[in-house]
């Protein structure tokens, strides 16, 4: 059974000091604008103390809680159970499942979500390579049956790994059409295209197009360096070579249009660009799931109701991967089920430690959608950092509450100037003894921070 939660942060530091009164200061979120939540404060101010005790607060509550957990410091949560992620568990979710909302999902619109996450952590993920592995992965949902502009195929049902493997094992191709596939089919499907493109299978005219490119680019290489100085001997002999080639291509062309059979051979060899691009698509994937994130091997949370993902062992690059995809599944899951009757009701908080890395100026970032969108649903965003300087002005302007522990002097400048917080307030805030608090009731005008002297 759910409660309204009612978490008791401490007493009013200036009721207390000036009017001998002691009066509690709560963090109630179905009073606030939200019950999105910020947690600042630099090493030793008692950050994972406070968080542990709202989390508690929270489970008490009968509210769900998925904890993101980059230090491996926060799974002392009562009833809780929490999953490492690295290579020796071999933990993760399948990245291929969809949203199988005909207005809000779909294929294209999980190919999309994962190319954004992609180059989102990996910057030198370029156009080809976006396009090989869009291909890659329209071509994997397709051999499924599971096709872009039929909503009536993007039904399946989750798969793990022993499932997968049991069924491909016994080469039960229809049964396996039942699941969504997963990373290793994409993987499997992208190493067939490989061979295709380095050895030619059966097409002699693949290995002549290679060729003939190669030619090419030699030609232009020596004709931008004949512009200044020239090469009249060797262009001759590379015209000869080139002259060739192209007949080469041209009858092997023709031998391929009357072996062809399913008439998508010419365009499945255009849209995979070259093997060099196809092998680095199947690199990027290999070091993105090294600690298998992406494994068709879900956690085992079973019905717990706080689970803690444990991140420590994961890059970066990992960890943003898996938070963003676990963050929109999460996110959809509650749209689906709709808003809550009161529309302030808390039903599922996520807590992010260390958040700002997961932040990004995208305004259709999954966090950022959250933060903006996900109150109706009954969503808290609880973000805990060692500053608020390192979080976006959209985010900091629209959370319901925020607890300063202790800031470095260096950064009271900026964080004066983005939350409004008084110098002198700062000042008085003393680690594990005293805090700043800001709490946005709904309906008021915007509060001060006061100090609150915890429990």
């Amino acid at each position: 059974m759910q409660y309204a939660m009612q978490h008791y942060l401490g007493l009013s530091e200036y009721h207390l000091r000036q009017k001998q009164q002691e009066y509690p200061v709560h963090y109630e979120p179905e009073r606030l604008i939200n019950a999105h939540l910020l947690v600042c404060g630099m090493s030793g101010t008692g950050k994972s103390y406070q968080s542990l005790r709202l989390l508690a607060s929270a489970v008490q509550a009968g509210i769900e809680v998925d904890v993101f957990d980059v230090h491996d410091e926060l799974h002392g949560i009562p009833g809780a159970n929490a999953c490492r992620y690295s290579q020796a568990t071999g933990y993760g979710y399948n990245p291929l499942e969809l949203d199988n909302d005909p207005h809000t999902g779909g294929v294209n619109r999980q190919i999309e979500y994962l190319l954004g996450l992609i180059h989102e952590v990996s910057p030198q993920f370029g156009v080809k390579q976006a396009m090989v592995l869009r291909n890659l992965l329209a071509d994997t949902y397709a051999l499924a049956g599971i096709y872009p502009d039929n909503p009536g195929t993007w039904q399946r049902n989750s798969i793990t790994e022993s499932v997968r493997k049991q069924l491909t094992d016994a080469r039960n191709w229809q049964a396996l059409k039942q699941y969504y596939p997963t990373l290793d089919d994409l993987k499997s499907y992208g190493k067939r295209k490989l061979t295709a493109l380095t050895l030619g299978g059966d097409n002699k005219c693949l290995s002549a197009l290679e060729q003939l490119t190669r030619h090419y680019k030699r030609l232009n290489a020596l004709q931008g360096k004949y512009a200044k100085a020239s090469s009249d001997d060797e262009l001759d002999k590379l015209g000869k070579q080139l002259t060739c080639s192209k007949e080469h291509c041209t009858s092997s062309y023709a031998a391929f249009i009357e072996a062809m059979q399913s008439g998508r051979e010419l365009e499945d060899m255009l849209k995979y660009d070259s093997a060099d691009t196809l092998a680095s698509v199947l690199q990027r994937l290999e070091l993105l799931n090294a600690a298998g994130i992406f494994r068709a091997n879900p956690p085992p949370f079973g019905n717990a109701p706080a689970r803690v993902h444990q991140l420590k062992a994961l890059t970066d690059e990992q960890q943003i991967l898996l938070v963003k995809l676990r963050l929109r599944a999460i996110f959809e899951r509650h749209k689906q089920a709709g808003a809550t009757n009161s529309g302030t009701q808390l039903r599922h908080v996520i807590f992010l430690d260390e958040a700002h890395k997961f932040f990004s100026k995208d305004s259709s970032d999954i966090i950022n959608v959250i933060a903006r969108e996900a109150r109706k649903f009954g969503i808290g965003l609880w973000c805990a950092s060692q500053s608020p300087t390192d979080f976006p002005d959209s985010f900091l302007t629209n959370v319901g509450a925020t607890l300063i522990l202790g800031l470095h002097p260096s950064h009271w400048q900026m964080a004066t100037a983005k939350l409004r917080l008084g110098k002198d307030t700062l000042k008085y805030i003393r680690a594990k003894e005293v805090v700043a608090v800001q709490l946005r009731v709904a309906g008021r005008a915007e509060p001060p921070f006061g100090n609150v002297i915890v429990g």
